[in-house]
C-alpha cells in the first residue's frame, strides 16, 4: 500500500500524569494506515531523542562514570516528560571540572544554518512533529559546568543537573519562551509570576525531580555550614 502524503503527521501530546492524547486529522479515523502512522511517529520520536541524548553525552566531558550514569538518567526522564519538547531546541554540554564553586552556565545562540554545515549537510527544515510550536529559529547552545557532586549520593547529583538545567531556562529570555511555548495558560501564568528561583525550583519539580531536588539542597546545606565552621 502506498503512504499517503500526510503520513507521520498524527501527534501524541502526553500531560502530567502520563495522560497521552492523540491528535489526528478527521480523516485519519477511515484511514487504514493509522496504526502504522501512529507506530512511526512513536518510534520516530524516540530515535530523536536517544539521538539528541547520545550527542550530548558525547560531546560532553563527565569525568566520573557516577555522573555519567547520574546524567543519562537526567536526560531520558525529562526528554520524555511534557516539558521535554523544549529541550529539542538546545544544544546541552556538560563539563565537569574540579573547582570549589558547584556549578556554572553559559547560553550561546547558533544558527541553525551553521549547525548544518559543520555537520557537512545543508540546512534542515523544522522537525515536522512540532510544526504549530516552534517556528524556524537559532539552536541555543548551553553550557553547564559541574564543578563539584556529591560522592555516593545518587539523588543529590541528580538533583543538581536537573536543577541546572531549569536554572537554564529560568534565567535568559529565550530559555523563557521555550519553556511557556510547552505549558498550558494557566502554568504561564504562574510561571510568569516567579521570580528566577522560585522558577527553577517549580520547573524541577514539574519535571518531576522533587525528591532529587530536595537531596540536592540537603547537601548544599550541609556545605554552607562546613564553610561557617
Amino acid at each position: 500500500m502506498q503512504r499517503r502524503e500526510c503520513f507521520g503527521s498524527i501527534q501524541e501530546v502526553v500531560f502530567r500524569g502520563d495522560l497521552t492524547m492523540t491528535q489526528t486529522r478527521p480523516e485519519c479515523r477511515e484511514c487504514q494506515d493509522m496504526r502504522a502512522c501512529l507506530n512511526y511517529v512513536r518510534e520516530r520520536d524516540e530515535l530523536r531523542k536517544q539521538t539528541m541524548i547520545a550527542q550530548i553525552i558525547d560531546l560532553s566531558r563527565i569525568l566520573s562514570n557516577e555522573m555519567g550514569s547520574c546524567l543519562l538518567e537526567v536526560l531520558s526522564r525529562m526528554y520524555s516528560s511534557p516539558l521535554g519538547l523544549a529541550l529539542f531546541k538546545n544544544l546541552f554540554l556538560f563539563f565537569e571540572v574540579p573547582r570549589e564553586s558547584v556549578s556554572h552556565t553559559w547560553t550561546i545562540p547558533i544558527s541553525s544554518t551553521i549547525m548544518d554545515l559543520t555537520r557537512g549537510g545543508t540546512p534542515a527544515d523544522e522537525p515536522e512533529a512540532y510544526p504549530k510550536r516552534f517556528s524556524k529559529s537559532e539552536l541555543i547552545l548551553r553550557i553547564i559546568l559541574i564543578q563539584r557532586h556529591f560522592g555516593g549520593n545518587r539523588k543529590a547529583n541528580i538533583g543538581l543537573l536537573a536543577h541546572e538545567i531549569a536554572r537554564v531556562f529560568s534565567s535568559d529570555d529565550q530559555g523563557i519562551r521555550q519553556i511557556m511555548a510547552v505549558l498550558a495558560e494557566s502554568e504561564v501564568r504562574k510561571f510568569k509570576q516567579l521570580d528566577p528561583d522560585t522558577r527553577t525550583k517549580w520547573l524541577v519539580e514539574l519535571w518531576g525531580f522533587h525528591d532529587e531536588l530536595e537531596a540536592f539542597r540537603i547537601e548544599m546545606e550541609v556545605l554552607r555550614l562546613k564553610k561557617k565552621s
